[in-house]
């Protein structure tokens, strides 16, 4: 199956992602799929030995494959060190002809207000509201139901896909992915006590985004309270998942589905955060640190690690039992240090 109707030459391919092609630099090719299902105007890709015999008979038109294994391609070859960082730079060739439009400019059927400054190249798909204020740069591709509050700024060569909603005074930088109904700049949960009352606290802050920033579908950040939430350049977050008023992510660092990071917490440069994640509010995590699924942060991590909480999955009989001797652990220990006394 195709999966693009633009092609790209071999050549031409090999040279934007920083390869060697060993085969005829005009050959067109239209997408990717895997080594049994590539057609012959398709790329595939090597990264595994247990693939090498998907490989010897694949009829792909060419493979993305590392030096030591070229020779067992049965077709052109697409060659580097680190195959699947060459797979990753070859998505991004083919997800750009993908996005190449035939029409530039604004929709007829978009509502944009006349004080917002949009670039001659920026596309902005039908039933779109851009509000006073608004700037979008060169290359920015808007899909349809996308609503930008007012002064808020989109970088260059940004991609925010259908039904996202983008409040005011938002910035998001250069070449982001925002994908389908994210919501960026919507309050936090702040309130205060009056008796059996809640009092709300409006959020009078703002959303500061980096460059090369993804954020995933269904995703919520938090405008600040006052002040900013900040998520800084190369940040990559994942479907579902909640960033709170002023938190703040540093560059690098990647957050999977369905986490929450609590208000004004800070994560560090080049971290990881598994999948069902919860950052308590308050806390600092610094730089490099790993923290494995399913895992409650209480407290600031100040040294670089991988982190856990939680118990391991178990037959349901032993988990039972262990939750048993959970409660008496604290009983335990003291029987424990009496004896060590005595």
């Amino acid at each position: 199956m195709v999966s693009s109707k633009k092609s790209i030459a071999l050549g031409l391919l090999a040279q934007k992602i920083g390869a060697e092609l060993n085969g005829d630099p005009e050959t067109e090719v239209f997408g990717m799929n895997t080594l049994q299902s590539a057609g012959k105007k398709e790329i595939s890709f090597l990264n595994k030995n247990s693939f090498i015999q998907d490989l010897k008979s694949t009829k792909a038109a060419a493979v993305i494959i590392s030096p030591d294994r070229a020779e067992l391609a049965p077709c052109s070859t697409i060659v580097g060190d680190n195959p699947y960082l060459l797979y990753a730079k070859a998505t991004q060739v083919f997800k750009f002809l993908q996005l190449i439009k035939s029409e530039k400019g604004i929709s007829s059927f978009a509502d944009v207000s006349a004080t917002a400054e949009i670039h001659k190249s920026a596309n902005i798909g039908p039933f779109c509201r851009i509000e006073e204020g608004v700037r979008i740069g060169k290359e920015v591709s808007i899909g349809s139901g996308v609503v930008i509050g007012s002064s808020s700024k989109i970088g260059n060569q940004t991609l925010i896909y259908p039904n996202s909603t983008i409040y005011h005074e938002v910035s998001i930088g250069s070449k982001c992915i925002i994908h389908s109904g994210t919501v960026i700049g919507s309050d936090g949960l702040g309130f205060a006590k009056d008796e059996d009352n809640w009092v709300k606290i409006e959020h009078l802050g703002g959303v500061v985004i980096g460059d090369r920033v993804e954020i995933g579908s269904n995703s919520s950040i938090d405008r600040g309270s006052v002040g900013y939430t900040k998520i800084d350049d190369d940040v990559k977050i994942d479907n579902l998942v909640h960033i709170a008023h002023n938190v703040e992510i540093g560059s690098g660092t990647a957050i999977a589905a369905n986490s929450a990071i609590a208000g004004s917490s800070t994560i560090g440069k080049h971290c990881t955060i598994a999948g069902c994640c919860g950052v308590v509010d308050n806390i600092e995590i610094t730089d490099s640190v790993h923290i494995t699924a399913m895992t409650l942060v209480t407290k600031s991590l100040k040294q670089s690690g991988t982190y856990s909480s939680g118990t391991p999955l178990m037959n349901n009989r032993e988990w039972r039992k262990s939750a048993v001797t959970f409660k008496k652990l604290k009983d335990l220990s003291s029987d424990l240090k009496k004896i060590k006394s005595e």
